[in-house]
């Protein structure tokens, strides 16, 4: 009966009652897709780092004087416990040239054989020099392709395809085989990159090196890739709720839209209101009424605005990011929940007062309005 009483009252402010919806439908559109948005950018960032989480960076500790790691270090790292993969690395600034141009930039040393777990590569082949994709671009290089690195020339063997890591940058590196760089430096190892068996072991690995190389006097430190993953999903957290909630001032305009048309439809409605209350209507009833007339006013500008939101996910993430592979994941649904369960309550919250104010009418003096 109420829901029969409340289309009736909705259909008869036809205009307004769209507008309504309309300003309900872009709000939860606005909220959804931005979260979207914001879930899918940080799905594309974390997913060239997930190949990272199980990996430990050690470095020397510097504020206790060390400045490299020692072989003799480095062994006892690769007898640690969980230690699945260990990549001990050497790292110098050295002068690159090739024909007429010249630059500095960070050669480093490591296992031939690992460098393939770290690396892909655009094109060639991991045995030899490798080069990263803006120093060949620098140079113009091309598989072959001859350059001098601290004096001692070398051929090009592969070109390391375009990425990012915290530890190493491979866009603006060169890569030798140990042997050939220990030809060019005398050096330690300036850091070990160590890939834990299993992610909930980081910690286990972590107590087992203090223990084992840390125990007289620390000598290295030990920092967890994982950590800046979760840092990088906090702050795109944050990010995108700061988004959300600029996105929702639209759906407080909408909410405001609706307080007028409830308003409105009190004082348009003071007689019909007061003839109802004259023959035994209960206050509880006018609210009720009101209510479910803000309630049909919010299911239905919010389930079509959180359908519309998949498109404008869609849309922005083509636009921007290229790719739209993440619209449809768990998290991009729950925002689009989240949209949707925003926009009823703005409806239900804007239509509180006015539906208070219409339950308060007197009968007799609602009977004799004009």
């Amino acid at each position: 009966m109420l829901i029969e009483l409340a289309l009736r009252n909705l259909a008869r402010t036809k205009v307004r009652s769209v507008l309504a919806i309309i300003g309900i439908i872009i709000g939860v559109m606005a909220i959804s897709s931005i979260g979207i948005f914001g879930e899918s950018l940080k799905a594309v960032i974390l997913e060239n780092f997930k190949d990272v989480a199980d990996e430990v960076i050690i470095t020397p500790d510097y504020t206790h004087g060390y400045t490299s790691i020692d072989a003799r270090t480095v062994k006892k790292i690769e007898n640690l416990p969980y230690a699945e993969l260990v990549i001990p690395v050497k790292s110098e600034s050295a002068l690159v040239e090739h024909k007429d141009r010249k630059t500095y930039v960070t050669v480093y040393g490591m296992d031939v054989k690992k460098t393939k777990e770290l690396f892909e590569l655009e094109k060639g082949t991991y045995k030899g020099c490798l080069m990263g994709s803006k120093v060949a671009e620098f140079f113009k290089l091309r598989l072959g392709s001859k350059i001098t690195v601290a004096g001692k020339e070398f051929r090009v063997s592969g070109i390391i395809k375009e990425g990012a890591r915290f530890d190493i940058n491979p866009n603006y590196a060169v890569i030798l085989p140990l042997r050939n760089f220990d030809r060019l430096f005398n050096k330690d190892y300036s850091m070990v990159i160590v890939k834990v068996e299993d992610i909930d072991k980081i910690e286990a690995f972590k107590e087992a090196v203090n223990k084992v190389v840390n125990r007289k006097e620390s000598k290295v430190s030990v920092f967890e890739m994982k950590i800046i993953i979760e840092r990088i999903k906090e702050v795109f957290g944050k990010m995108t709720l700061f988004l959300m909630a600029i996105a929702g001032v639209s759906l407080l305009v909408a909410g405001i839209s609706i307080l007028n048309i409830m308003l409105m439809s009190t004082i348009e409605r003071t007689k019909e209101i007061g003839l109802m209350r004259a023959i035994g209507a209960y206050r509880e009833t006018i609210l009720k009424l009101f209510l479910t007339e803000a309630l049909i006013l919010g299911l239905v500008g919010s389930f079509i605005g959180g359908a519309l939101s998949f498109l404008g996910g869609y849309s922005i993430d083509m636009l921007i990011l290229k790719t739209a592979k993440y619209v449809l994941t768990p998290s991009s649904v729950l925002y689009v929940i989240l949209g949707i369960s925003f926009g009823i309550l703005t409806a239900l919250l804007s239509a509180m007062y006015p539906a208070w104010k219409a339950s308060k009418l007197e009968p007799i003096e609602a009977l004799r309005y004009e």
